[in-house]
């Protein structure tokens, strides 16, 4: 499956941070590499990490990238949670077979919120969604991948956590930089 890892473009008042938008009202010009993106994009052929925000990609062009995927995986945060639901819905606008996956600490701690706030997100990943994505863009259904919320006849189920990776596991992830080189304009 054609997979987009994205961290979605900032929006007025926010910039980059660590891994993801950095939400704060003042204007910051400190971007760090969207790390946690970069492991499965690393493992993910033909998959591509679009960091919009640095690389002053607007949510109109992040739209258009999008239509040419089958499913986006997208980091949010509690700041900018709004604005990629926003996001979320132009994209399944522009392309109404794309599955959207959102990530990060926003979605761990509030799935049944994230995924009551709009049909446009079709599951979440709770922790560590490195390997739930690749999963999921290999052809697993998410009733079948530890650690991902879904609906299910529109009610929300909750799979079991998935373990934290051990040391080997972190070991054996693909070097970031790799995916930096290919995918971003360093």
């Amino acid at each position: 499956m054609k997979t987009l890892l994205l961290n979605p473009p900032s929006f007025e008042g926010y910039d980059g941070g660590a891994s993801s938008r950095w939400p704060a009202t003042r204007e910051i010009e400190s971007y760090w590499y969207p790390v946690w993106l970069a492991y499965p994009a690393g493992m993910l052929e033909g998959s591509r990490l679009l960091d919009a925000s640095p690389h002053k990609v607007s949510p109109a062009e992040t739209v258009q990238i999008a239509r040419d995927y089958d499913f986006v995986v997208l980091f949010t945060s509690t700041a900018g949670f709004q604005s990629d639901l926003r996001l979320a819905k132009e994209m399944k606008q522009a392309k109404d077979d794309l599955t959207i996956a959102f990530v990060g600490p926003h979605v761990q701690v509030r799935p049944d919120e994230c995924l009551n706030a709009s049909g446009d997100i079709d599951f979440i990943v709770r922790g560590e969604f490195d390997h739930a994505v690749v999963e999921f863009a290999a052809g697993r259904k998410p009733a079948e991948i530890a650690g991902v919320s879904y609906r299910r006849d529109g009610t929300i189920v909750h799979n079991p956590a998935r373990p934290l990776l051990r040391t080997e596991e972190l070991d054996a992830l693909p070097f970031a930089t790799e995916v930096y080189k290919r995918d971003l304009t360093i």
